[in-house]
């Protein structure tokens, strides 16, 4: 849900400014007397009738669809039942839009937040697992009680409780363990890891 949070909001917006197609609108009309089906794999449509792309998640108050390869993440009452199929009120070009601003505004918010000094949490935001020693182009250096690891930019983001990195505090713990016992602990510890995410390495 935290890669969402923001999405959902700019996406809820566009959804709102834009009346839409008049079939999709009188869909939406009529939407109260049957529920929508937002089953995953569902074929999703954008309001000029262009096909999106499936449903790939649905928790039952956000929809995820695969725009692209990109996921778009959507409130339930975003879509309705067209002709063609599921449908949301905004086009291709617009959700692109929406997605290109959630990125650099994610993107801007995380290169604020990763000032030395900076605690950073565990995947689940339960524990603080280390600080910002440094950062550049290349990514971060954190600095715990146990030495330091490298890590890429990717592997951060951020929570509630601000910054966070893509581990949780047990597989940071693992792999600091490993850098300090063989030079090969980028290897090693891939298993440890998010399968997405690349294992802490020693810092420089």
């Amino acid at each position: 849900m935290r890669k969402y949070a923001g999405l959902i909001t700019s996406l809820s917006l566009a959804l709102a400014a834009t009346t839409g197609t008049a079939a999709l609108a009188q869909a939406q009309a009529q939407a109260g007397a049957s529920a929508v089906k937002l089953d995953v794999g569902a074929k999703v449509h954008d309001s000029a009738g262009v096909e999106l792309g499936p449903i790939a998640s649905n928790d039952g108050s956000v929809v995820v669809v695969d725009f692209g390869g990109r996921k778009a993440a959507l409130p339930t009452n975003a879509f309705a039942q067209t002709d063609k199929g599921l449908a949301i009120t905004i086009t291709a070009a617009q959700l692109t839009a929406a997605l290109d601003k959630q990125a650099a505004d994610a993107a801007a918010a995380l290169a604020t937040a990763l000032v030395p000094g900076a605690e950073i949490r565990g995947v689940t935001g339960a524990s603080v697992v280390g600080k910002v020693k440094a950062t550049d182009a290349e990514g971060v250096i954190v600095t715990t009680d146990k030495g330091e690891v490298r890590l890429p930019r990717k592997a951060f983001f951020l929570t509630g409780k601000g910054l966070a990195m893509s581990f949780t505090a047990d597989q940071f713990a693992a792999a600091l363990a490993e850098t300090a016992t063989t030079p090969a602990a980028a290897d090693t510890t891939a298993d440890a890891a998010p399968a997405s995410e690349p294992a802490p390495t020693p810092a420089d």
